[in-house]
């Protein structure tokens, strides 16, 4: 009978000690009372069958207001612990006491000092003694890393988002899977992710995880004002009004190039919950997201070469490459500014310095749509450097009748060569996120704008700067995918610093984006089809700019590395006539028509096919058509050879126009 008794009293030991408790992992940045919190907090009174919640921190003089927050959600008792260091923490009535209570909260702070104070004591006993036998364990900020499976201890300093690209591997990315056996698994937490850029360092610390120990971590992002509650069968909600963010490998074998210190990935899948999501951490299969995003364009297919840097800064090897690597030295290029003439004369000596011999500057405002000097100098161009622009002046020129609307046609036009320098990068994509940089708290104020660019990138959106400055983190970050899923864009660039990149096309027919150089990755994110949804909720009368998807899919591209986004790159339809070698593609067309010729001037004409003249203008080398305006039929092209008088005439078909 003894036997029996015992055996049975250790079966039922194992099985307390395998179970699992209930986690509340919230974001940080303050409670609110009547607000964002009130859910996730009462969900851990509920959650705590006795209904005593203890509340720990290192910090003295803490108040009771936590304490008697969780009292308004029916806690029969609440009280605060002050452990300050190992001591107090290894003490055993402190354990006894501890062990009453059927859930903890641990307040922000520095989980580093959490896990120095607390780790191998009575506390870290107690707290895995509540998990154990079913109680609640949260958090809030530090509070919540330090219930990870796998803890970023950050003993060494707290590593921002741009140290992190830069170097993956970093000795201030400390990572210890030895406090707390929570959910299982690989889990890595962190929290301020939307606020502080954190994005860009969850990843590296996947990176660092599985360079150490050969495993593949899971990257979990909380926002501030955002919190994450798992019940023991690992299904879990999301409360508040930011996004909870999943990071997964898809490849179990080198997902992470170890041998550069720079963040170089394979595909990541990433996922995003945001309020009343509800999901499994394991499988991480969303329900909750009501809106299907299929991109409208499949891939990118324009036959020009489009190039970014990260910064308004570019670096040497950006104006070398420009210079002496795409064309010649000797190619006209025009520097397209503001009104503000520092920067492009800084970008023209720069030129200059790496062997340009023909570089000018055009201001692109409405008020030079007619100058005649400018008509000369557009049209001579093979290169054109976009600098120091304002949105709303610059895309009022290109709308503009004259010059604007030539300057457009000819950066759309074959092979033409455009560099979009720092901020003004964001213009060569479909959609073009405003207001990233006024004001430090536009994404959090709902306040960001997403509007037209001049879609050279017809299904992308480009963030540049994105980790250049705290004070933007939360608008740069949250602003991308928040465009994607608003337009149905698929693919999205992240560029930051000296990056320098390009988009381009090969012999091959495939079209790409290149990182070229540069001390941080090329961040790449792919959307194959996913389900998406907006925040609902915030304090202020417009909710968060950020958005909540099934699945997307992340690639951190390093030097030299390139990933394909298009594979039906339109091919040249040559026309020969006596005399004169032009080439005029696609035909049929249902977009555009673009004419191109040798370095000389040309006159085109349109007409239809009652010989009505529909369109006339001159134009030096090559020139685009945009047939927005045109009815689906058969036209003339006819071209002449300003010099040699010589001209000759071809059928275009226009068709699938909506």
């Amino acid at each position: 009978m003894r036997q029996i008794i015992l055996t049975v009293s250790i079966a039922i030991s194992s099985l307390l000690s395998n179970a699992q408790g209930y986690l509340m992992l919230a974001g940080g940045a303050g409670e609110s009372a009547g607000g964002w919190s009130d859910a996730p907090y009462s969900w851990v009174v509920s959650k705590a069958s006795n209904k005593k919640i203890a509340v720990i921190s290192y910090n003295s003089g803490e108040t009771d207001w936590i304490p008697n927050y969780f009292k308004s959600f029916g806690a029969v008792y609440a009280k605060n612990f002050y452990i300050p260091d190992k001591t107090t923490a290894n003490q055993q009535a402190l354990y006894d006491s501890l062990i009453t209570y059927n859930g903890v909260f641990i307040k922000g702070g520095d989980q580093g000092k959490y896990y120095q104070y607390y780790k191998d004591t009575k506390v870290q006993q107690a707290l895995q003694h509540i998990y154990n036998n079913g109680g609640v364990l949260s958090g809030t900020s530090a509070g919540s890393m330090i219930l990870s499976p796998v803890v970023y201890t950050a003993q060494v300093a707290s590593i921002d988002p741009a140290t992190a690209l830069m170097s993956a591997y970093s000795s201030q990315i400390t990572l210890v899977n030895d406090f707390l056996t929570t959910i299982g698994g690989n889990f890595i937490f962190d929290t301020h992710v939307a606020e502080r850029g954190r994005f860009g360092r969850i990843p590296s610390f996947m990176a660092t995880w599985y360079k150490s120990k050969t495993l593949n971590a899971v990257g979990v992002g909380i926002d501030d004002h955002t919190a994450l509650c798992i019940e023991p069968n690992g299904n879990a909600v999301v409360y508040g009004t930011g996004a909870v963010g999943f990071y997964k490998t898809t490849e179990t074998t080198s997902p992470f190039d170890i041998n550069v210190s720079i963040l170089k990935s394979k595909y990541i899948q990433f996922t995003q919950a945001i309020h009343g999501c509800t999901f499994n951490i394991n499988t991480l299969a969303i329900t909750g997201l009501n809106r299907n995003i299929q991109p409208k364009v499949a891939e990118e297919n324009g036959k020009y070469r489009v190039f970014i840097c990260g910064t308004d800064y570019p670096s040497d090897n950006a104006y070398s490459y420009i210079v002496s690597q795409v064309g010649a030295a000797s190619d006209p290029i025009v520097i397209v500014t503001g009104n503000d003439l520092t920067r492009a004369n800084d970008v023209k000596t720069n030129l200059q310095s790496k062997g340009a011999t023909n570089v000018e500057i055009i201001k692109a405002l409405t008020s030079y749509s007619n100058d005649q000097t400018y008509q000369t100098k557009i049209s001579a161009a093979k290169k054109f450097v976009i600098v120091s622009n304002g949105y709303t002046d610059f895309i009022n020129f290109t709308k503009a009748s004259g010059n604007g609307a030539l300057l457009k046609q000819r950066i759309l036009s074959n092979d033409m060569v455009s560099f979009f320098v720092g901020d003004n990068a964001r213009f060569a994509g479909k959609t073009v996120i405003n207001k990233y940089t006024g004001a430090g708290y536009a994404s959090y104020r709902g306040e960001l704008e997403f509007l037209s660019g001049l879609e050279l990138l017809k299904t992308t959106s480009i963030m540049p700067n994105t980790f250049i400055s705290a004070e933007t983190y939360e608008n740069t970050v949250t602003g991308l995918p928040y465009a994607m899923m608003k337009d149905s864009l698929k693919y999205g660039l992240y560029i930051t610093g000296n990056t320098f990149a390009e988009y381009g096309y090969g012999s091959n027919g495939k079209a790409y984006f290149k990182n070229l150089s540069g001390s941080f990755p090329l961040i790449f994110l792919k959307n194959t089809g996913t389900k998406s949804g907006m925040v609902n909720q915030g304090p202020y009368a417009t909710s968060r700019n950020i958005a909540g998807f099934e699945q997307m899919y992340l690639k951190f591209l390093g030097e030299a590395d390139t990933v394909v986004v298009g594979n039906n790159v339109p091919v040249s339809v040559p026309i020969k006539t006596t005399g004169i070698d032009v080439k005029i593609f696609p035909n049929p067309a249902s977009e555009l028509i673009n004419i191109q010729g040798k370095e000389r001037l040309y006159n085109f004409q349109m007409i239809d096919l009652t010989g009505r003249l529909v369109l006339s203008r001159p134009f030096t080398y090559n020139t685009t058509v945009e047939l927005d305006n045109f009815t689906n039929g058969y036209y003339l092209i006819k071209v002449t050879d300003v010099q040699s008088r010589e001209s000759y005439t071809a059928k275009v078909c226009i068709i699938n126009k909506k």
